[in-house]
C-alpha cells in the first residue's frame, strides 16, 4: 500500500475514489502523476489494489481524496468488486490507442452499477492522449458514448501530465455537487419510524462478502 497524507489535516469531504478499467490502459501511472507527481514507462501490472491519499482544495472547500487503483485482469475482479461498496465516485478508464479498451467500457459501467451505491457519479477517462498517430477512437466518437450514458468525459496523459489535476479536480466538484444534493433530500424526507427486525422474525447477522467456489464471486 502507498501512502501520501498528512494527519493533521482538516478537511470538508472525504471521498473513496476508485479507479477501474482494462489492465494496461493505465489507471495506475494516471493515480502515480495525480498523487506523487510521478511518471515511469516501466509498465508494472497492479496486483489486486492500491491506494494514495491526497487532500485538494475544490470551491474553497478542502476534500480529502481515497483514490483506489483496481486491478483490471479478469482474475482479480472477485477480489476487487469487493473494493466498490461506499464509493463515492467511479472513474472509468480506457486507452486511447486501444480500440477493445473503449468497448469494453461498457461492461466496466454494469460493474459500478452492479456493485457501488446507487446512482455513484461516473467519470469517463481517456488516457495516453500524446500517443496522436497510434489514436484509434475518435473523440466524436467517444463523446457521442459520454453523452448518451450521461457521463462526463476527459482525455488524459499521465506522461505530459495533461489534463491529469483537471481530472480530479473535476470530478471532486462532481462529488462535493453529489453529496450536497443526497444531504439535501436526506433532510427534506420524512423521518420513517425505527423497526426491530427481530420482533418481525428476522435475524440480523453478520454478512461477511467473500469468493466462494470457482469463480462465483459473493459479495
Amino acid at each position: 500500500m502507498s501512502y501520501n497524507y498528512t494527519t493533521e489535516v482538516e478537511f470538508d469531504y472525504l471521498f473513496k475514489i476508485l479507479i477501474i478499467g482494462d489492465s494496461g490502459v493505465g489507471k495506475t501511472t494516471i493515480l502515480q502523476r495525480f498523487a506523487q507527481d510521478y511518471f515511469s514507462t516501466e509498465y508494472v501490472a497492479t496486483i489486486g489494489v492500491d491506494f494514495q491519499i491526497k487532500t485538494i482544495d475544490v470551491n474553497e472547500k478542502r476534500c480529502k481524496l481515497q483514490v483506489w487503483d483496481t486491478a483490471g485482469q479478469d482474475r482479480f475482479k472477485c477480489v476487487v468488486s469487493s473494493f466498490y461498496r461506499n464509493a463515492n465516485g467511479v472513474m472509468i478508464c480506457f486507452d486511447l490507442t486501444d480500440l477493445e479498451s473503449f468497448r469494453n467500457v461498457g461492461n466496466w459501467i454494469e460493474e459500478v452499477k452492479r456493485y457501488c451505491p446507487e446512482q455513484t457519479p461516473i467519470f469517463l477517462v481517456g488516457t495516453k492522449s500524446d500517443l496522436h498517430t497510434r489514436r484509434m477512437i475518435s473523440y466524436e466518437s467517444i463523446k457521442a458514448f459520454a453523452q448518451a450514458k450521461q457521463l462526463s468525459y476527459l482525455e488524459t496523459s499521465s506522461k505530459t501530465n495533461e489534463n491529469i489535476e483537471r481530472c480530479f479536480r473535476d470530478f471532486t466538484a462532481m462529488l462535493v455537487v453529489h453529496t450536497n444534493q443526497i444531504e439535501l433530500t436526506y433532510k427534506r424526507e420524512p423521518k420513517k419510524p425505527s423497526v426491530d427486525l427481530r420482533e418481525r422474525g428476522k435475524v440480523i447477522g453478520n454478512n461477511n462478502s467473500g469468493c466462494w467456489g470457482g469463480d462465483k464471486c459473493t459479495i
